[in-house]
């Protein structure tokens, strides 16, 4: 609806007319500027009713009609100018619940932000390729940041409103209120702005006349936010509490630490037991270094029993693709303690499965280390199970209320990570980039694109893709170090 067409349909009034001739606003489909007689009337429509809401002609032009050729209506013959009877029209559609039925033209302009941000975490959830054509395996990290920054009060006032409506300053609007937040402020910020631009984005380009984001992507024009003076400060602090905690937390400490865990594994019973993959998986976390959270989300159908390559009693473990940050293959050669941690695991579980089910094996599960929630379906144990179990040995959660863990450093599952690393390039001799291979790092030099597409069963795959050799030698010093501090701290072989 434009000023031209609404100075149209006032012409064709003055003159009258003896057809009733309707102009459709194509944004808002409800809205219609009717012209029938010497009348033009702003209307809303929807299937069930439709309402006059006032006069377009202009008082001026009005009084040249004569009084008996006037016509009149319950919803008055105020006279509305264009911008005032579109924002009007919209309040009286509401109004009138005008949601269509069955009716594309009677659709209202486009999604909402609400309606947006419900389609792009559905998007989210789905597998997707990328540009070069790559797979993008969901991520439930992803999902989880951007189901917890839109449930945000400061974004989920705005559910309702049409994404035609909204622009930088609104984005702006938003940014700042997350950023005076107390706590997590600039984080929650950053999160906002790199979901909600990354929505729109898509929105605006797969769902471009669905979502009505056919014009300029203003999104991209809001303005970015620093951190404070302050917040720069708090971040420096963090930075080097972390990396005390991650210069104080050794190889030996690690040891003390499972020789505890043993412990306390074997003093609980009944109820509260502690899950067999809870178990095996802080041995399994703390012998290969994987990030936190994934590392338990290994397929027995990934394990080889027998590297075809390398040295007898030794195997390999793959992590697909999708449970990976960087969305590639990764395998990490598995020492005979790895494959005995593995191999206790499925012992303890096929008991405890007896146990539940009354001689009854329950149904079987495709990974290593699941998770005993079955609710969830079949996954594996989650790296929260393994922080709650931390946090029932320092006695931080009910029903423990001793701290097994005192005298150990402050450290977290994913500072185990950076301990492995720091003891490969401090107290071995192996190669310079050897740490880094076994904590997945990318490597300088490699051609990804090329070696990630070479077969398992290759030798490129193993001696260049993987660096089977290189890893297999500090997996080795590894694994020794880690038992030698085990054995110190009173622990004897697990079993």
């Amino acid at each position: 609806m434009t000023a031209e067409i609404v100075e149209e349909a006032i012409e064709l009034a003055v003159k009258g007319t003896k057809e009733i001739v309707d102009f459709c606003d194509t944004l808002q489909p409800y809205w219609v500027l009717r012209v029938r007689g010497h009348a033009a009337s702003w209307l809303v429509k929807t299937r069930a009713r439709t309402v006059k809401i006032g006069s377009a002609i202009p008082p001026a032009k009005a009084a040249k009609i004569p009084q008996s050729r006037r016509r009149g209506a319950a919803g008055g013959d105020r006279f509305l100018g264009l911008r005032d009877a579109q924002k009007l029209a919209r309040t009286e559609w509401a109004k009138l619940d005008g949601r269509p039925q069955n009716n594309e033209a009677e659709k209202p302009p486009g999604w909402t932000w609400g309606k947006l941000v419900t389609e792009y975490r559905t998007e989210l959830g789905k597998m997707r390729e990328d540009a070069s054509g790559k797979p993008i395996f969901p991520s439930a990290d992803s999902q989880n940041d951007a189901r917890l920054i839109f449930q945000r009060p400061e974004v989920t006032e705005h559910e309702d409103k049409l994404l035609t409506e909204l622009n930088e300053e609104w984005l702006e609007g938003i940014q700042a209120k997350l950023h005076a937040r107390k706590t997590g402020g600039f984080t929650a910020y950053r999160k906002f702005r790199t979901y909600a631009q990354a929505a729109l984005t898509w929105a605006a380009t797969y769902k471009r006349r669905e979502s009505g984001l056919t014009g300029r992507r203003w999104w991209l024009a809001a303005e970015k936010r620093q951190r404070t003076e302050k917040e720069v400060r708090e971040k420096r602090q963090r930075q080097i509490a972390l990396q005390k905690k991650k210069e104080n937390f050794k190889v030996e400490h690690l040891g003390q630490l499972l020789a505890e865990h043993e412990r306390f594994c074997a003093s609980r019973v009944g109820n509260a037991r502690v899950s067999p993959s809870v178990r095996w998986g802080l041995w399994w976390d703390a012998l290969t270094g994987h990030r936190r959270g994934s590392g338990t989300w290994i397929a027995l159908d990934d394990v080889q029993y027998q590297d075809p390559n390398g040295e007898a009693g030794w195997g390999l473990a793959t992590w697909q693709a999708e449970v990976m940050k960087a969305q590639n293959d990764f395998t990490l050669p598995v020492s005979p303690l790895g494959l005995h941690i593995i191999d206790c695991c499925m012992r303890d579980w096929r008991k405890a499965a007896k146990e539940r089910k009354k001689n009854r094996i329950e149904r079987p599960s495709k990974w290593v280390f699941t998770s005993r929630v079955m609710s969830n379906g079949d996954v594996p144990v989650s790296g929260s199970a393994l922080a709650n179990h931390l946090r029932s040995m320092r006695g931080l959660r009910q029903g423990n209320h001793r701290n097994v863990l005192r005298g150990i450093p402050p450290f977290s599952m994913h500072i185990i990570r950076s301990t492995l690393g720091d003891f490969v390039l401090d107290h071995t001799n192996l190669p310079p980039g050897t740490a880094s291979l076994i904590i997945g790092h990318e490597i300088a030099g490699d051609r990804r694109d090329e070696l990630d597409r070479v077969g398992r069963t290759g030798k490129r795959w193993y001696f260049q893709a993987q660096r089977i050799p290189e890893k297999t030698a500090a997996m080795k010093a590894w694994s020794e170090a880690l038992l030698k501090a085990y054995f110190a701290a009173g622990g004897i072989y697990p079993d």
